[in-house]
C-alpha cells in the first residue's frame, strides 16, 4: 500500500475536512469511554461492594445466632437446639461465606482479603469450640432462668442492637451460673473471647467495604466533571488546530516553490549544495533528480582529491562507474592502484625480513627465548591474533615429538605446556607431510580439538613447517580473524627457513653445553652416591633391627587380645561375613567359621531391626567410611539376646576404596544382667520400706518405738546390701577392663 504524504498539495486540501471528521470521532470516543468507565465503577459498587457488605453482615449475624442458640442449649438442655445450631452453620453462615468467596476475587484491597481470611479461620475455631461446649455440657446442677422478655431494651416484639443483646445475655449467664447451672461458665471460657474478636474483625471488614463504596461514588462524580472539562477543551483545541492547518497549507505550498528555485540557482552558479532540500510534496520528484546530479558532481570532486592523495581503495563511485565519465575515471584509478600496491608489498617484505634477521642474530643462544621473540614479532607484524611455535624434541627412547615452546594470543603471552605427537592434529600432519596448510572459515572450537592453540577460534589459520636441509625442526602456527593474503603466506614460508636454520644452530650449541655439564655432574654424583650407599647400609641394618622388635611386640599384642576375650570379625562392604576369630564364633554360639562365612550380618540382629530404616542407614554410613561405635543388642545362634560393646571401622586400598569392614567387640551381657538384678532388688527394697512406713503410721504410741528401731536396723542392712552389690558391679567392670588391656 502506497504511503500517504500529508505534506502534498492534494493532502493539504483534505486536511481541513479530515480534521473536522477526526474531531467528531474523538468526541464520540471520549464520551463513550467516560460513560463506560462510570458504568464500570457503578457496577462494582452494586454487584460487588454492596453484596459483599451484606454477606459480611449476614455471616456476622449467623455467628451471633449460633452463639445465642448455644447459650439457650446450655440453659435448657433441649437437644433440638443442637440440630438448629448445625442448620445455622450449614445454611446461614456457610451460604454467606460461599457468596463472599465468589465476590472477594474482585476485591482490589489486599487488606480486606487478609481480614476475611482471618475471619474465616475465627469462624472455624468458633464452630469447633461450640461443638466442644455442647459435648462438655452437663445438666441437673441447678436452674438458670433467662427470658428475652426481661431484656430492658426490647420494644414490643422487636429487639434492636444485637451487640447490646449479646452483652445482656453474657452478663445474665455470668450472674446466675456461679451458683446454679454447671454450664454457665462454658460459654464465657470457650466462646466469649473468640466471638468478640470475630465481631470486631467483621465490623472492620464491613467498614472498609463501606468506605470503598463511598470512594467509588466520589470517583464517579469526579469522572463526570473531568468529562465535561475534557470535551470542552477538545472542541476549542480542534477549532484552533483547523485554523493553524489552513495557514500551514498555504505557507507550505509557497515554501516548496521557493526551495526548488534555490536549488536550481546554486547549480547554475557551478556550486554543489551542501544539504539536500525537500518539499515533501509533488515537487519533490524534481528535487530528487537535482540531488542525484549534485551527488554525482560531489563524487567527481572527492574522487579527484582521493586520487591526488594516493588513496585508491576508497568506495567513491562516480555515476555508478557507468557512462563515459564514470567508466574512464574507474579505469584510471585501477591502473594507479596496481602500481602503488606492488611498491607497498615490496617495501613491507623487505622491512620484515630485515627486522626478522636482527631477532635471529640477537637471540641465538636459547630456544625458548628465540621462540618467544619470533612468534611475538610474527603475530604483530602480520596483524594476526594468535600464534605458536612447536620445536621437535627427542625423548630418552629416541622418539620425536613436537613441544610447544612459545605462544602469543590476543596481545598477551600464554605459556602452555603442550606436546603433540607426529601425525596428531594439524600440527602433527604438517610435520609428517612437510607441506603448509591454509584453512579458512574454521568451525567453533576447531583449534582446541585438533591444533595446539588455545580456546579462541580464528576465521583462518596458516601452519608452516620449519625446514632446513630437508629436515623439519619445528612448526609455526598463525591464526587471524580475517584472512592471510598470498604475499603474507609467502613471507611466512620464506622466514620459516631462516627460523629452522637458527633452531638447528641453537640446538647444537645447547646439546654441546648440556653434554659438558652432564659429564661434570656425573663425576660429582658418583662421589655423592658412594657416600650415600655407605650411609644407606647403616640405616638398613638399623631398620631391620627395629622391624624385628616391632614384629615381636605385634605378636605379643595379638596374643594378649586373644586371651582378653576381645572378639574380631570381618565383613564385605555389603555386609557378608568374610572371617572371624574363635572368640567371636563362641560368643554367638557357633561351632566353626563355616557356619557363618558368606552370610549377612543380619543373622545377629532381630528381624524387625534388620528391616528397619535405621539398620540400612547403619550400613550406608559404614560404606561411606563413618566409624560406628557403641553398645549393640545382638542375638546368638539359639536366639539368646546378648549385649556387646564394639566398634565398626573400615579398611581401604591404595586407591582409597573401602575393601573391608572390621569389628572389635566384647561381651558385656553380665553387666546388664547385674544391673537388671540390682534394679529388681531396688524395687523390692522400696516396697518393703513403704510397707514398714505404712505399719508405722497404723501403730499406736506403745509399739511405735519398737517399729522405729526395727526400721533403722532394716535400713542399715539394706544400705550394706546395696553397697555390696555396687562393689560387685564395679569389680565386674574392672575385670572387663583388665581383660581388654584398658587398665
Amino acid at each position: 500500500m502506497k504511503k500517504i504524504n500529508f505534506n502534498s498539495i492534494k493532502s493539504r486540501m483534505i486536511i481541513g475536512y479530515g480534521s473536522m471528521a477526526m474531531l467528531i470521532v474523538i468526541v464520540v470516543f471520549i464520551t463513550l469511554s467516560q460513560i463506560a468507565n462510570i458504568m464500570k465503577m457503578g457496577n462494582d459498587v452494586l454487584e460487588n461492594k454492596q453484596p459483599s457488605r451484606m454477606y459480611v453482615d449476614a455471616m456476622k449475624s449467623g455467628v451471633r445466632h449460633s452463639n445465642i442458640t448455644v447459650q439457650n442449649y446450655l440453659l435448657s438442655g433441649n437437644e433440638q437446639l443442637k440440630k438448629e445450631i448445625t442448620d445455622i452453620w450449614n445454611k446461614e453462615i456457610q451460604s454467606a461465606k460461599d457468596s463472599i468467596d465468589s465476590l472477594k476475587t474482585h476485591w482490589n484491597n489486599p487488606e480486606n482479603i487478609i481480614i476475611y481470611e482471618k475471619l474465616s479461620r475465627l469462624a472455624e475455631r468458633i464452630k469447633k469450640n461450640q461443638q466442644e461446649v455442647l459435648n462438655n455440657a452437663q445438666f441437673g446442677g441447678g436452674d438458670v432462668s433467662l427470658s428475652l422478655f426481661n431484656y430492658p431494651n426490647m420494644e414490643g416484639d422487636t429487639i434492636y442492637g444485637t451487640n447490646d443483646l449479646q452483652n445482656w445475655i453474657d452478663d445474665e449467664l455470668n450472674n446466675q451460673s456461679s451458683n446454679s447451672n454447671p454450664n454457665g461458665l462454658l460459654y464465657e471460657e470457650n466462646l466469649k473471647a473468640l466471638s468478640d474478636e470475630f465481631d470486631e474483625r467483621a465490623g472492620v471488614l464491613y467498614s472498609n467495604l463501606e468506605k470503598q463504596s463511598l470512594e467509588i461514588g466520589e470517583q464517579i462524580f469526579a469522572a463526570r466533571d473531568r468529562f465535561v472539562i475534557v470535551e470542552t477543551t477538545i472542541v476549542i483545541v480542534a477549532i484552533i488546530l483547523c485554523f493553524i492547518l489552513y495557514r500551514f497549507a498555504r505557507k507550505q505550498i509557497k515554501s516548496s516553490i521557493d526551495t526548488l528555485q534555490d536549488e536550481v540557482k546554486i547549480l547554475s552558479e557551478g556550486n554543489i549544495p551542501e544539504t539536500k532540500a525537500h518539499t515533501n510534496d509533488e515537487l519533490d520528484i524534481i528535487l530528487e533528480e537535482i540531488h542525484t546530479l549534485s551527488s554525482n558532481l560531489a563524487n567527481v570532486k572527492d574522487f579527484a582529491l582521493e586520487v591526488g592523495k594516493g588513496s585508491f581503495d576508497s568506495d567513491i563511485s562516480v555515476f555508478n562507474n557507468q557512462g563515459d565519465i564514470g567508466t574512464s575515471l574507474a579505469e584510471m584509478r585501477d591502473s594507479l592502484k596496481n602500481v602503488s600496491e606492488e611498491a607497498r608489498i615490496r617495501n613491507w617484505t623487505n622491512k620484515g625480513s630485515a627486522e626478522f634477521g636482527d631477532i635471529l642474530r640477537k637471540f641465538n643462544n636459547n630456544i625458548a627465548e628465540l621462540s618467544n621473540h619470533v612468534i611475538t614479532f610474527m603475530v604483530k607484524y602480520l596483524n594476526a591474533n594468535q600464534g605458536s611455535i612447536f620445536i621437535v624434541d627427542e625423548d630418552e627412547n629416541g622418539e620425536e615429538s613436537l613441544h610447544l615452546t612459545a605462544t602469543y594470543a590476543y596481545d598477551r603471552k600464554k605459556f602452555i605446556e603442550k606436546t603433540i605427537q607426529p601425525g596428531q592434529g594439524l600440527v602433527g600432519q604438517v610435520y609428517l607431510e612437510k607441506q603448509s596448510i591454509y584453512m579458512k572459515e574454521l568451525p567453533k572450537n576447531y583449534i582446541t580439538i585438533t591444533s595446539g592453540l588455545g580456546k579462541a577460534t580464528p576465521n583462518s589459520i596458516f601452519i608452516v613447517p620449519l625446514i632446513a636441509n630437508n629436515i623439519v625442526y619445528g612448526v609455526i602456527e598463525i591464526g587471524t580473524f580475517t584472512e592471510f593474503t598470498e604475499n603474507e603466506r609467502k613471507f611466512i614460508e620464506d622466514v620459516g627457513e631462516n627460523i629452522a636454520s637458527s633452531v638447528q644452530s641453537v640446538k647444537i650449541n645447547e646439546r654441546t653445553n648440556r653434554l659438558l655439564e652432564d659429564s661434570q655432574q656425573m663425576t660429582e654424583e658418583m662421589r655423592a652416591q658412594e657416600e650415600e650407599m655407605r650411609q644407606n647400609m647403616e640405616e638398613l641394618q638399623a631398620t631391620q633391627e627395629e622391624m624385628e622388635r616391632s614384629q615381636k611386640e605385634n605378636n605379643e599384642r595379638l596374643t594378649a587380645m586373644e586371651k582378653s576375650g576381645l572378639a574380631y570379625v570381618e565383613f564385605t562392604p555389603s555386609g557378608e561375613i568374610i572371617t572371624a576369630d574363635e572368640t567371636f564364633i563362641k560368643l554367638f554360639g557357633y561351632n566353626s567359621i563355616d557356619e557363618i562365612k558368606g552370610r549377612h550380618h543380619r543373622i545377629f540382629v532381630s528381624n524387625e531391626y534388620a528391616n528397619s530404616e535405621e539398620y540400612h542407614s547403619f550400613w550406608d554410613n559404614l560404606r561411606t567410611g563413618k566409624i560406628q561405635s557403641g553398645i549393640f543388642d545382638r542375638y546368638t545362634k539359639n536366639g539368646r539376646k546378648i549385649h556387646v560393646k564394639g566398634t565398626y571401622t573400615v579398611l581401604r586400598n591404595q586407591n582409597d576404596e573401602i575393601t573391608k569392614i572390621i569389628k572389635f567387640a566384647f561381651d558385656i551381657s553380665e553387666i546388664y544382667q547385674n544391673l537388671a538384678a540390682l534394679q529388681k532388688e531396688k524395687v523390692t527394697l522400696n516396697d518393703q520400706l513403704e510397707n514398714i512406713e505404712g505399719k508405722i503410721q497404723g501403730t499406736g504410741e506403745g509399739g511405735l518405738d519398737d517399729l522405729k528401731k526395727y526400721q533403722k536396723q532394716l535400713k542399715k542392712s539394706l544400705i550394706n546390701k546395696l553397697q555390696k552389690n555396687e562393689d560387685e558391679l564395679k569389680a565386674s567392670l574392672e575385670k572387663q577392663k583388665r581383660n581388654l588391656g584398658l587398665s
